[in-house]
């Protein structure tokens, strides 16, 4: 049984250096010293810092993506979560197969992105299991970081086969809970099932399907599969919803294709419209098109993460998926009012909204109000609107509250005040983030939620891209080649999501089909130089910071950065800066 007094009391005297009274085991001492080394003490541990998206190892993750999602269609009403981290401690993905599960993992801050190392959180399941080399348990207050004193997490290496290299960790996390001595064998059991997937992975023509399906599952918005010979090998996480029953379909539609068959068929089932790609002999590589794709009821599986209000809402930065978090709490809560801001083009209003918005039409339970009304009918009658759809119970979002003079922000702030049951979503079209706070105040609250521009969110352009695609030409199949999205990449988004989707109509409307290459962009994009030297790259991410911190004011941005007027001024042009 689990001591925790006697835990705690051995901890404190190995971070002191003094002997303790009682004798934990010498591998918990190791780590708690790495740690103290690292971190000082537990207290300073206050959160799990997390890493952009772009910077997962997303081979890794689609290697592994299967037998996992297998694994954890298993671990239904046991209330254990499952961690993928890559050799540094990185989060490349969680797994619940229930809500006790998936709450565990959200009060730890354990999401995709979060890094668990013992340099960043001390010990833990996973960090320890990558420093120690084996396989390790943690519970409770025997790690080093106090958020993790109810949790118990059990972690061990995933190691090449051949080489022995560690190729990261899987941990299974849960509240502390009896018969823990039950998880080490099981964690075991799926650590030999992942290395015996790294050798199907490894043949030749595998290893050449998987560097296909990695770089399709990147661009694609579809299911994407790959199965072998002994049947499926990989899945994105869009596959991942597909029951077993459209498995074995898509199974069946491959093992009838002729060995040798190379090249992409187009194949239609009674419930499914297949794109299969069979170069290589045994291994097809099958895009999904079309088709019922039934999510998981029940006890089924889900990959965890941080809340959104709808997926349709593309995208996964840590900046953005924060934003729609704080929104999604926001109407649950019932906070009010609630400040949007952002500049002109970022999706505030979609964010507002917890989908793509559309002129005129709006989900249910939701009005659209236009500040500019106000000034063409007058404040009074304006007001009384307002007041009349939030009697309704209905959600308001307000369009542009920064042009509202004093009075009628006043008379705004007097009719939320009545009606304290709804969540008013007031959006802004502003840089200003002081503007937007005293706008804020003003209307009786303090939330303002930060809505980031494009130029922040570029590892999100190829699911923008694809979903901007799929709604303006949804046959034309409009993909990004590698090349155009190094371009899209290195460009500043002045107009931020209108501006992207701009580009993606002009190509639908000029009736292009199929990939999109760099000579297929507007020439406004390809004349930006994707490539800057790394001093131009930092020297212009100061230029930006110091802008926002100075909410758009050149001359207070030169001072921040200590430089002239002109000088920044200069820079701007040669960066291609806008406000």
């Amino acid at each position: 049984m689990l001591d925790s007094a006697r835990i705690e009391e051995a901890k404190a005297a190995c971070l002191l250096a003094t002997e303790p009274t009682s004798t934990p085991s010498a591998e918990l001492v190791s780590s708690w010293r790495r740690s103290h080394a690292a971190l000082g003490t537990p207290a300073n541990v206050r959160d799990v810092p997390c890493v952009a998206e772009d910077l997962l190892d997303a081979r890794l993750l689609e290697m592994f993506r299967a037998p996992l999602q297998r694994f954890t269609e298993t671990l239904g009403d046991t209330g254990l979560g499952l961690l993928l981290s890559d050799p540094s401690g990185r989060i490349l993905e969680c797994w619940s197969a229930d809500s006790t599960a998936e709450r565990h993992l959200e009060s730890v801050g354990t999401l995709r992105g979060a890094v668990l190392s013992e340099e960043t959180v001390g010990t833990n399941g996973v960090g320890t299991a990558l420093a120690t080399g084996h396989l390790v348990q943690v519970r409770g207050p025997e790690h080093f970081a106090d958020f993790y004193r109810g949790a118990m997490c059990t972690g061990a290496p995933v190691r090449h086969p051949v080489t022995g290299r560690i190729l990261g960790a899987i941990t299974l996390s849960c509240e502390i809970a009896p018969r823990p001595e039950l998880l080490p064998p099981l964690l075991r059991t799926v650590s030999a099932q992942l290395q015996h997937q790294v050798l199907e992975v490894e043949r030749p023509a595998s290893r050449r399907a998987l560097e296909t399906f990695v770089t399709m599952a990147s661009s694609h918005t579809d299911p994407v599969v790959v199965l072998g010979p002994r049947g499926l090998v990989m899945q994105n996480a869009q596959a991942s919803r597909l029951g077993p029953e459209r498995i074995a379909e898509i199974q069946e539609v491959c093992r009838d294709i002729s060995p040798g068959k190379d090249g992409t068929r187009l194949i239609r089932t009674p419930n499914l419209t297949l794109e299969v790609n069979s170069a290589e002999p045994g291994n097809h590589l099958v895009v999904i098109r079309s088709g019922p794709i039934p999510a998981h009821t029940g006890s089924g599986t889900r990959a965890t993460g941080p809340a959104r209000p709808a997926s349709v809402l593309a995208g996964r930065s840590p900046d953005w998926l924060a934003a729609l978090r704080e929104v999604a709490r926001a109407r649950a809560e019932r906070w009010s009012p609630v400040v949007l801001a952002g500049e002109p083009g970022t999706g505030k209003l979609s964010v507002a909204l917890g989908t793509p918005s559309m002129p005129g039409r709006y989900p249910a339970g939701h009005s659209v109000l236009d500040s500019a009304e106000s000034h063409v009918i007058g404040s009074r009658d304006w007001l009384r609107k307002v007041a009349a759809i939030i009697s309704s119970d209905e959600v308001v979002c307000v369009r542009a509250a920064e042009t509202l003079d004093r009075a009628t922000l006043a008379g705004l702030r007097s009719v939320l005040e009545t009606a304290a049951t709804t969540t008013p979503l007031v959006t802004l079209s502003t840089a200003d983030k002081r503007e937007a706070e005293d706008l804020a105040v003003r209307l009786g609250g303090d939330r303002v939620i930060w809505i980031p521009p494009l130029r922040d969110r570029v590892a999100d352009l190829p699911e923008l891209w694809n979903a901007f695609a799929r709604t303006a030409a949804p046959a034309a199949r409009l993909t990004l080649s590698e090349a155009a999205l190094r371009v899209l990449r290195a460009h500043r988004w002045p107009g931020n999501l209108v501006e992207l989707r701009s580009v993606v109509q002009r190509l639908a409307s000029a009736g292009k089909i199929g990939p999109v290459e760099v000579g297929d962009l507007p020439a406004s994009l390809r004349s930006e130089d994707p490539a800057l030297p790394l001093i131009e790259q930092v020297e212009l991410r100061a230029i930006r910071q110091a802008l926002q911190e100075a909410g758009g004011n050149r001359a207070q941005a030169a001072k921040i950065l200590g430089i002239s007027r002109a000088t920044i001024y200069r820079k701007m042009k040669t960066y291609r800066l806008t406000l």
